[in-house]
C-alpha cells in the first residue's frame, strides 16, 4: 500500500489493484476512514496509520458505494462508526457481493485475520448535506447514484476535501452501472459542490487525488462529454471514431475498453424505456 498524498490530516493510500484509494482524514476531533482496501497487507497499513492517529476519538467509518471492493475491510475497524446511504444498507443482493469477495480471496489464495461480511450500517445517509459534526470539525454527506445506485460522497469542510467515491478519475471515464441520466446529476451536484464549497483537495475512488481546481473542473467536463456523446452514439446507431479515440486515450484501454461496451449496453437498454 502506498501513500499517494499526505498532509497533517488528510492521508490518501493508494493499492496495487486498479489504484484504489483508501482515506483516513484525522482531526483532534475524529478519524475518518473511507473504503478501506484491498489486500490484508495493505489494510493492515491503513490500521496502523489510523493507531498513529488515534487520540480516543471517535472514529467513523464511510461506505461510498456497494461494491465489493469498497466494503471489504469493514470488520478490521470494529470500533468504527459505520455510515452509508439507506440505499447501501437496503439494497437486495448483499450475498452475491460477499460471495465476490469471497471469491476473489478463493482465487488468489488470501486468508484475511476477520470475518467477511456486509457491513452494518449505523448511521443512513438519507439526504444531501446531511451533516456530522464533533468539535470543529464537520463532514456532510450527499446522495451519489450513477455508478451505483447507493453512491455517497463527502466534504470535510474545514480541510476543504471532497472525497468523491467512484466519480471524477483520472484513469477511468464514468463506469455507469445504474443510469446515466442519475450519473449526469451526481456529476452537477459535484461541480456545484467544487464551486459552492472551495474545494481544494479532490479524492477520487480510483486514480490519483488532486489540489489543482482547475483539473477538477477538466474532470467533471471530460465526465459530462463522454456521457453526453455516448449517447448520442447509440441514439444515432453509429460509431463516433472522437469517443473511440477518447477511450482508447485511457492507459488501461483493454479493460477499460470493455467497461465502454457495458456503458453502450446500459445506454441502449435505457433509451428502450
Amino acid at each position: 500500500m502506498s501513500v499517494q498524498y499526505e498532509d497533517q490530516q488528510v492521508t490518501v493510500f493508494q493499492s496495487a489493484l486498479h489504484q484504489t484509494t483508501s482515506t483516513v482524514v484525522a482531526t483532534d476531533d475524529m478519524i475518518l476512514i473511507v473504503d478501506p482496501a484491498w489486500l490484508p497487507e495493505e489494510i493492515a497499513a491503513i490500521q496502523e496509520h489510523v493507531k498513529s492517529k488515534d487520540k480516543g476519538q471517535r472514529q467513523y467509518l464511510l461506505f461510498t458505494h456497494s461494491d465489493f471492493d469498497h466494503i471489504l475491510g469493514w470488520n478490521a475497524f470494529p470500533e468504527a462508526v459505520t455510515i452509508a446511504s439507506r440505499g447501501f444498507a437496503a439494497r437486495s443482493g448483499k450475498e452475491e457481493t460477499i460471495q465476490e469477495i469471497k471469491d476473489f480471496d478463493d482465487h488468489y489464495y488470501i486468508q484475511r485475520p476477520y470475518i467477511i461480511d456486509y457491513p452494518a450500517i449505523d448511521i443512513i445517509i438519507d439526504y444531501d448535506e446531511q451533516t456530522i459534526e464533533m468539535g470543529n470539525t464537520s463532514v456532510s454527506f450527499y446522495l451519489a447514484p450513477g455508478h451505483q445506485a447507493d453512491g455517497v460522497f463527502a466534504v470535510v469542510h474545514e480541510l476543504h476535501t471532497l472525497i468523491a467515491g467512484d466519480y471524477l478519475s483520472d484513469v477511468e471515464f464514468p463506469f455507469i452501472h445504474h443510469n446515466s441520466e442519475a450519473y449526469e446529476r451526481t456529476i452537477d451536484k459535484l461541480e456545484q459542490v467544487l464551486s459552492q464549497k472551495n474545494i481544494g483537495l479532490l479524492v477520487p475512488g480510483h486514480g490519483k487525488s488532486t489540489a489543482n481546481v482547475n483539473e477538477m473542473r477538466d474532470r467533471i467536463e471530460d465526465s459530462r462529454w463522454y456521457i453526453q456523446v455516448l449517447r448520442d452514439e447509440v441514439r444515432q446507431k453509429e460509431k463516433f471514431e472522437v469517443l473511440q479515440a477518447f477511450v482508447d486515450s485511457f492507459l488501461f484501454s483493454r479493460y477499460l475498453g470493455e467497461e465502454h461496451e457495458n456503458n453502450k449496453a446500459q445506454m441502449k437498454e435505457e433509451e428502450k424505456g
